[in-house]
């Protein structure tokens, strides 16, 4: 497979000019995210139907003209499967490709299956068996191999003409408006950052915490997520999960009773007296302003009957439309409407079953089975 590997600035201005000549290209990127916070870019790849290019950014410092090609909106850029793709963006380069394709959207749009694999849709549009093998390779290591190279090429070498074919499917099927505006739902999910003081709301049992117990969680999940987005360090990393819920349960008072709970040694000697602080703050929170327990959806009166019926909607829609139930509504869709109509969230955007091509072909249905409640 021919390809070129670029590392300098000058390189990349001139690969970038060239593809402003299309008027579509495709990107992947490849990416290390263990121990980190925030995904560390390793390789990108870009194909626009002449020149296959590996970008190696380690060295590259100016990234104006690359900027430029992901903002230009005559430019369109093709991705599979692309939500990590989009965060490496946001996080690298503070923008997202405008305007973005997911060929794993278009795929679904155009009757393949929901989450269709790449190297699947090569099979199927090619008859080739891809080689993934270098999938879990390390993409900050120096130098990178032949093979490594190989894989990543490959990626977008096949991804831009199979695009075009999965363009004219979707089209054709009448969907394309559809597909483009889930595409552009990815986008928006991507652009939601999650604000520390609400981190603590993705506790799946905080449900189970009394009052005084959720204040310390908030204080305990807030100050984990700042702690790992200044460190660029896995929540995970900084505290386990599990263990700072144990912390706003039990809510300890030293650092025997940390070990007590069975947190590791790591997490009490870098952070165990800041978690004992925070405890000791929720402790003497005014009980006025502490928060109200948090309700647990499933346990909703109505919950059961609710769920059910949406469901039928689905499957009804499905036979109607022709789209795929998978594709219509999640269960974690389902249950994004259900906790916004009983209001067990707020500050939440309007959930993605009531909006977009979603809402046109949901929303006045939904509304009948929720107010027939």
């Amino acid at each position: 497979m021919n390809y070129t590997l670029i590392d300098q600035d000058s390189q990349l201005a001139a690969v970038c000019e060239q593809a402003l000549k299309h008027d579509a290209v495709a990107l992947d990127t490849e990416f290390v995210r263990t121990r980190t916070y925030y995904p560390q870019l390793g390789l990108i790849q870009l194909f626009d139907g002449e020149q296959l290019v590996l970008i190696d950014p380690l060295n590259i410092n100016d990234w104006t003209p690359f900027i430029a090609l992901l903002q230009n909106k005559q430019v369109s850029k093709f991705l599979h499967a692309g939500g990590e793709d989009l965060e490496v963006f946001l996080h690298r380069f503070n923008c997202l490709p405008d305007p973005m394709v997911d060929t794993q959207i278009l795929a679904a749009f155009a009757g393949q299956p929901l989450s269709w694999g790449f190297a699947s849709m090569v099979n199927h549009f090619n008859q080739i068996e891809l080689d993934k093998s270098e999938a879990r390779t390390d993409w900050l290591a120096r130098p990178l191999t032949e093979r490594q190279c190989t894989y990543a090429a490959a990626d977008v070498a096949y991804l831009l003409p199979i695009a075009h074919q999965l363009v004219e499917q979707t089209e054709a099927a009448g969907n394309m408006a559809a597909a483009l505006s889930e595409c552009d739902n990815l986008c928006q999910r991507r652009l939601d950052v999650l604000k520390p003081e609400d981190a603590w709301r993705d506790f799946t049992n905080a449900w189970q915490l009394r009052p005084r117990q959720l204040a310390a969680l908030q204080r305990l999940a807030a100050w984990r997520l700042t702690i790992a987005r200044q460190k660029d360090m896995a929540v995970n990393f900084v505290v386990r999960e599990e263990n700072l819920w144990k912390v706003a349960r039990f809510m300890p008072g030293s650092l025997g009773e940390l070990d007590h709970l069975g947190l590791n040694g790591h997490e009490i000697r870098f952070h165990g007296k800041a978690m004992v602080a925070l405890v000791a703050e929720a402790q003497v929170q005014d009980e006025a302003t502490l928060p109200p327990p948090l309700p647990n959806l499933i346990d909703h009166p109505h919950y059961k009957q609710a769920f059910k019926a949406i469901k039928a909607l689905v499957v009804q829609v499905s036979e109607e439309t022709g789209f795929s139930q998978e594709l219509l509504a999640s269960r974690r869709q389902i249950n994004q409407v259900l906790s916004v109509y009983w209001g067990l969230k707020s500050g939440c955007r309007t959930p993605e079953l009531l909006t977009g091509w979603r809402g046109e072909l949901l929303q006045a249905r939904i509304d009948e089975i929720l107010q027939a409640l």
